[in-house]
């Protein structure tokens, strides 16, 4: 795997949900916390999204062989939110979000952003196979 090796054919594959499970996974996390504005979720939000589109393609999300196997499309979809994570936790230690770069809110976004992006991308395979 090479420094950037993303296949064209993996994000587009892949993407849409990925995206649709970090929206899901911060909507309801800003709802359970009572501060649901558009605002808010716009400023929990982006932080997420832009440490998922610079991680992941780093970190093997949309490597060739997550098309190839259940497994890869998994492991590297969590390793690549690990990353998004603790980026996204950086960007909220910034006065440009709100929030803070917080240890226990990293490991709850850890966790049931790992779940969400493992949910959203086997759901995926699953359309995927039974489309084909």
């Amino acid at each position: 795997m090479d420094l950037y090796d993303a296949d064209p054919r993996a994000v587009v594959r892949f993407l849409p949900g990925d995206l649709l499970a970090i929206f899901a996974f911060v909507l309801v996390g800003t709802l359970s916390h009572g501060s649901l504005t558009a605002q808010r979720y716009a400023g929990v939000l982006v932080p997420f999204v832009v440490g998922w589109v610079v991680v992941a393609p780093f970190a093997g999300g949309y490597d060739a062989s997550v098309r190839e196997s259940t497994r890869a499309a998994l492991l590297y979809g969590a390793a690549s939110w690990l990353g998004a994570d603790f980026l996204a936790q950086l960007l909220r230690g910034t006065p440009f979000f709100p929030g803070n770069a917080d240890l226990q809110f990293f490991v709850v976004a850890l966790v049931f952003g790992t779940i969400a992006l493992t949910v959203a991308r086997f759901l995926t395979l699953v359309i995927v196979d039974y489309r084909s």
